[in-house]
């Protein structure tokens, strides 16, 4: 970001590596009863003609694309999803017919499909919406980035509120470039707990399910090969964080002051929280095995890199050789993201953080739109440079559109204080504030592309980058990685709306 609030630097851009990255949230083997790990589902594969055997008659897409049939993953058919557009633009291939007829209340009902792409780097979702005929009761989607042109799995996991509506199944190519595709292969959609439905698009199976889950095993057919890791650990599956202890070793002793009780704007209520008592998998991704092109570490899930100490959460940059994928970093570091759980359109949405010293570290604290490509920097720092954080809005995270930015000093004390940095979203303008105290402002008569560009809801990330492009240019170069120095330390994060 320029030093005078014109931001120079492109926006954060990361990549995701196998089905390791807890983002992603698979299913039971396909058109199977029971799952690899002996969790039942209670009705087969309720997707019409999932073999693509009729070809494209079952399906339907977004205007400016355009269906067609291809070869598929593991010599299955698939349905090509062409952008036709005179732009780049989000694609959904979507059931002609909604998959599930009459949902049951209770219901936790599992899809998704595999994807692949000729334009590496784009996201693929899967999507499930309960419709009672025009009012949307719900809806969740599972999102995996496609960094290369391979096959990958993508999954939802949605539980019914009603007994008279109908379950939408779509799988979506977020921000696909002109002429591009997305391939889909082997859709599926399962019911896995609760009541027996007897009025879906399927017939039901008599196997009942064993337990009420909503969280499910990698099938084996899909499960991926273990990588080179250095240190050796376990591979971590969809939703299962790894062992996280009260305190990591070298943590630090000291608490927290006491945490403010949430009460937000005048006008606003609070609608969505987490103080951080526990790593809430059914709130956050956790990603493992991740990576930015523009840093020196490797993001994991490991306890020594995402822990809970002293009331808090820790994000822990560490100097250690680390490889994954057939990709060597010299540090590790941590993510998290809400994608696929939870996204807000308007609101305040503010975190309270200490962020860390040491040089050469990023700490950030950012949203991203759910579909389109704007993203929105609530803080970022760099570790070095220690009374200072950035703001900045961008209309495309592709760095090759407008951006707007600003440079925050602060009036007293240093970044490694607790502060609380929050930004408010509503029609027409964009809001920032360090500790309550307005710091930065754009509005709709500034940036004509602002409304545009996020009419869409978007979701929370949180994460801690070790060098990359923004040192760079504050001519912060990675040196040591001290405990303590090295933590980016988080109270809590809300989201108030009104």
């Amino acid at each position: 970001m320029g030093r005078h609030g014109a931001v120079t630097l492109n926006s954060k851009r990361r990549t995701i590596v196998g089905a390791t990255a807890i983002v992603i949230a698979t299913v039971a083997s396909i058109a199977v009863i029971e799952t690899s790990n002996g969790v039942s589902a209670t009705s087969a594969n309720l997707v019409r003609d999932p073999a693509f055997l009729t070809g494209v008659a079952n399906w339907t897409t977004t205007a400016g694309g355009s269906l067609s049939m291809a070869d598929g993953h593991d010599g299955h058919r698939a349905i090509r999803l062409l952008n036709n557009s005179a732009g780049t633009m989000t694609l959904a291939l979507n059931d002609r017919v909604n998959t599930v007829a009459a949902t049951t209340p209770g219901a936790v009902y599992q899809a998704g499909a595999w994807v692949s792409t000729d334009a590496p780097g784009i996201s693929a979702g899967s999507r499930l919406m309960e419709y009672q005929g025009s009012i949307l009761h719900g809806s969740k989607q599972g999102s995996v980035w496609l960094r290369t042109t391979d096959w990958a799995y993508v999954s939802t996991t949605y539980t019914a509120v009603t007994g008279v509506s109908s379950i939408d199944f779509n799988v979506l190519g977020w921000a696909l470039p002109q002429g591009k595709s997305l391939l889909i292969s082997e859709p599926s959609l399962v019911q896995v707990s609760g009541p027996e439905s007897s009025s879906s698009a399927a017939p039901s199976s008599s196997a009942a399910s064993s337990a009420s889950q909503s969280v499910s095993a990698v099938p084996s057919s899909i499960a991926p090969t273990t990588p080179d890791y250095t240190p050796s650990v376990p591979v971590t599956t969809a939703h299962q964080p790894p062992p996280i202890s009260s305190s990591a070793p070298g943590s630090s002793s000291a608490s927290p002051s006491p945490t403010p009780a949430p009460t937000g704007p005048s006008g606003y209520h609070l609608v969505w929280s987490d103080d951080f008592n526990s790593i809430n998998t059914a709130k956050w991704n956790v990603r493992n095995n991740t990576w930015a092109n523009n840093e020196q570490s490797i993001d994991t899930s490991r306890p020594q890199n995402v822990f809970l100490a002293n009331g808090a959460l820790t994000i822990r940059a560490i100097q250690q050789s680390y490889t994954a994928y057939g990709t060597t970093r010299q540090y590790t570091s941590g993510y998290l993201d809400t994608i696929g759980k939870e996204s807000w359109q308007y609101g305040r949405i503010e975190m309270r953080a200490k962020l860390p010293t040491a040089q050469g570290l990023w700490p950030a604290f950012w949203l991203r739109n759910d579909v389109g490509l704007g993203e929105l920097d609530i803080m970022e720092a760099i570790g070095g440079i220690n009374n200072k954080s950035v703001q900045t809005v961008h209309q495309s995270t592709n760095g090759d559109m407008a951006k707007k930015g600003h440079e925050d000093t602060l009036p007293s004390g240093t970044n490694a204080d607790w502060h609380v940095y929050a930004v408010d979203r509503e029609p027409g303008f964009m809001n920032w504030y360090v500790d309550n105290r307005l710091v930065f402002s754009v509005t709709q008569s500034q940036l004509t592309w602002l409304d545009p560009t996020f009419n869409s809801p978007m979701n929370i990330r949180l994460n801690l980058q070790v060098g990359g492009s923004m040192p760079t240019y504050y001519n912060m170069p990675v040196g040591a990685t001290p405990t303590g120095a090295s933590d980016y330390v988080i109270d809590y994060v809300r989201v108030y709306q009104k």
